[in-house]
């Protein structure tokens, strides 16, 4: 897996959490915010290719992306 393809994946799976743990629904979220249904979806199935997208939902649910290095297992 490319480190892209890795960021994509880690991304998608936190973005649906941040959803679901507001309580709120694709659709909902859309509504909310300048982004599409499709585009949503696209994020939190790790389909999407344009970061600057992310980075407006993370906006969205007040969150910012960090990095962190950890030691391998």
């Amino acid at each position: 897996m490319t480190l892209k393809q890795e960021l994509r994946k880690t991304l998608s799976t936190e973005l649906k959490k941040l959803r679901q743990k507001k309580g709120l629904s694709i659709q909902e979220v859309a509504l909310l915010s300048p982004l599409s249904i499709q585009m949503i979806y696209d994020m939190e199935q790790g389909n999407c290719r344009r970061y600057n997208l992310y980075q407006r939902l993370l906006k969205f649910y007040g969150k910012k992306l960090e990095f962190t290095i950890g030691d391998v297992s």
